[in-house]
């Protein structure tokens, strides 16, 4: 049996789930069961969906050291846990890891790790310094579910896809759609827009659909992969997103409204697979008629189009979750 300790809600969203739930499929496509632990209901539908057994602790997922008498009851000794959350700290850690074995899924590296191992999917992750005993870095492990490998290289791009994720705390969606409004390429243009079911705008968003005659919106889409396959171009947030429209090949408009979401989309866009890196938190509503510039920009030139699709589609090949479960696997082994 392998644990995962994550947990997701409408504040900090489901891309620690869903990232989870990508590596435990891949685990028990090789034989080996998988139980989560959260701390809260919120993100026990989607689990379960995905065919995963749920334990919940009834605990503040901020305040994770204070959950361990909780925890206790329900992780055996010697168990083989992956965590995924930013409110982990170096103790609490280091506790798990005398009880088992850990790997925990990094973004930030803020501190030092005392666990078997960490796993940083990001395109800057190779680039960290981590110093324990086994790493897995860059985006040959990025954890995305198996479709977007069997999907790769199937679609026709015809409509431009824009996402935000399961949440959008400053109405990005809704804004940016109010900008493409006002330009008729843009109004226009095919378009799908996902709203995440964290999305407190999705009804007004819906309401669009009589002012844009080409704009279809969609609320929490199963299978990800069948839209972008079909995209030619997306607007995204950075975070997995970011992984899995490389995996498909498509060019990316992306942007960042929360502070872990700023280096992938700066060194991204640095490294010169993404269009502009616009970052909200620090320029506020002033990003979105520049991000709606560069949508423009990159609609109307197929060559920037195809250069940014072929880097893109080079640097995630799909099969990160498999290499992942696959060290997994070797530690419930040993």
């Amino acid at each position: 049996m392998i644990y995962v300790r994550a947990d997701g809600n409408g504040k900090i969203g489901m891309g620690h789930i869903m990232r989870c739930i990508a590596i435990s499929e891949e685990v028990a496509a090789l034989g080996e069961p998988v139980t989560f632990i959260l701390a809260g209901e919120e993100a026990r539908e989607v689990v379960e969906a995905a065919g995963f057994e749920v334990l919940v602790l009834g605990t503040d997922y901020t305040r994770m050291d204070a959950e361990w008498s909780a925890l206790e009851q329900v992780l055996p000794q010697g168990a083989t846990v992956l965590v995924d959350s930013y409110y982990v700290t170096e103790d609490y850690l280091r506790d798990l890891e005398e009880r088992g074995t850990v790997l925990y899924m990094d973004d930030k590296n803020e501190f030092p790790h005392p666990v078997t191992g960490v796993i940083n999917g990001n395109i800057y992750g190779s680039d960290m310094d981590y110093r324990t005993p086994l790493v897995m870095a860059g985006c040959d492990y990025a954890p995305l579910r198996r479709e977007y490998r069997e999907a790769r290289g199937t679609g026709r791009p015809e409509y431009l896809l824009i996402t935000t994720g399961s949440s959008d705390p400053y109405s990005i969606t809704w804004k940016t759609l109010i900008e493409m409004g006002k330009r008729p390429l843009l109004k226009g243009f095919p378009m799908k827009v996902v709203c995440g079911r964290f999305n407190r705008d999705y009804e007004q968003i819906r309401a669009l659909e009589q002012q844009y005659p080409r704009m279809q919106v969609l609320q929490n889409v199963p299978d990800m992969w069948n839209l972008m396959k079909d995209a030619q171009v997306a607007v995204t947030a950075g975070g997995t997103t970011m992984n899995e429209l490389s995996c498909m090949g498509v060019p990316a408009v992306c942007f960042s409204f929360v502070d872990n979401q700023e280096q992938i989309t700066r060194v991204s866009k640095e490294k010169g697979y993404v269009h502009f890196s616009g970052d909200y938190l620090r320029e506020g509503d002033a990003m979105i008629p520049r991000m709606c510039d560069a949508v423009e920009e990159l609609l109307g030139d197929n060559e920037l189009q195809q250069n940014y699709r072929a880097k893109a589609y080079a640097l995630v090949d799909g099969l990160g979750s498999k290499r992942i479960a696959e060290a997994l696997i070797r530690l419930v082994q040993e």
